[in-house]
């Protein structure tokens, strides 16, 4: 089997984690990072030994290097990128939260129909061993009929006008 060949999109904290992570993943390797600044590209590929660093989303969507984009850019610019990624029929995970509205989902899962490319929000819970379990007990019955689920995804962020969490113009918030 061919690996999947990734890019990331932005050199953020998320991006620094997802490529700390990928080296994990055997079907899957690290080949490019593309960042607005080649400055932070390049040293990024430095830092995590990627071949290429692109000084624009647009060339690495337009490369032949890269199968699939991981999107880990600010909220306000998923939607964006995704919709560039995907025009240039390259696969799409993208961080959390996946967009910005339902209606920019709906618009990025109708793009990656369009254009024969998979698409998913990176929300790695739905991936663990107990969520698995939790599915299985419940198609088989095991606890009855459930009527009704509750659940959070949350972390602690302290209030800051400089943090991207609290600024609506990037997508912060609730």
């Amino acid at each position: 089997m061919e690996k999947i060949r990734f890019g990331i999109v932005g050199t953020g904290k998320i991006a620094r984690q997802f490529a700390e992570a990928i080296v994990n993943v055997e079907e899957a390797e690290l080949v490019a990072v593309a960042s607005r600044n080649m400055e932070k590209a390049d040293a990024f590929k430095m830092q995590y030994d990627i071949p290429v660093a692109f000084g624009s989303y647009e060339e690495m969507a337009q490369s032949d290097m890269i199968d699939a984009a991981y999107i880990a850019t600010p909220h306000s610019a998923h939607m964006d990128c995704c919709e560039l990624f995907i025009k240039n029929k390259k696969h799409v995970l993208c961080e959390k939260p996946f967009m910005i509205n339902v209606k920019q989902a709906e618009r990025v899962f109708s793009l990656a129909k369009e254009n024969n490319v998979f698409t998913m929000e990176a929300m790695w819970t739905k991936f663990l061993p107990a969520i698995n379990k939790v599915i299985e007990v419940v198609k088989d019955g095991q606890i009855g009929e459930v009527l009704e689920v509750t659940a959070d995804f949350c972390y602690r962020s302290l209030p800051s006008k400089e943090s991207r969490v609290y600024s609506t113009a990037l997508g912060g918030g609730g």
